[in-house]
């Protein structure tokens, strides 16, 4: 297993994993490849044997550079991996952190619960707090798109 930055040859494969899970919203493949080249230091794929099989797509905060939003986490749906969203989470802030992030935000979906409980594992595991409000509501939204959720991790150390 390999967690590393992304970089743009990893575009197709993340749109990909995206496309194939039920939970995340798609955006174009031309979405991806400016994250890979621009998001790449704030971003983290995991390949097993070279195949991508994972990644999280994130940025530091216009407005706070202590802040990093992890904006999308996707584990390939045909993969038994068990543990690699919290492994890939702890790699990238553990990364981020000797660079002055002190806090990790990001958005889920109420019915998401899976990644609501990978998140509380990660805090719990670094004995820090997590802070929720409501980000968006789903009137932000004119598909009937779900609330995003803002849960607000840290003080990271």
């Amino acid at each position: 297993m390999e967690i590393r930055k992304p970089s743009v040859d990893d575009a197709e494969a993340m749109w990909d994993i995206v496309r194939r899970t039920d939970s995340l919203d798609t955006n174009s493949r031309y979405h991806y490849l400016l994250l890979c080249h621009d998001f790449s230091d704030t971003s983290v794929v995991a390949c097993d044997h070279g195949e991508l099989i994972g990644f999280i797509t994130g940025y530091r905060r216009p407005d706070s550079q202590a802040d990093l939003f992890a904006w999308q986490t996707a584990v390939d749906p045909a993969v038994n991996a068990p543990g690699l969203a919290t492994l890939m989470l702890t790699t990238l802030v553990d990364r981020m952190v000797p660079l002055g992030v002190r806090h990790l935000e990001t958005t889920i979906s109420p019915h998401n619960r899976a990644v609501r409980m990978m998140l509380r594992r990660f805090a719990a595991e670094r004995d820090v707090e997590i802070e929720t409000s409501v980000l968006f509501d789903e009137d932000a939204f004119p598909d009937g798109h779900d609330a995003e959720i803002l849960y607000r991790v840290g003080p990271l150390r």
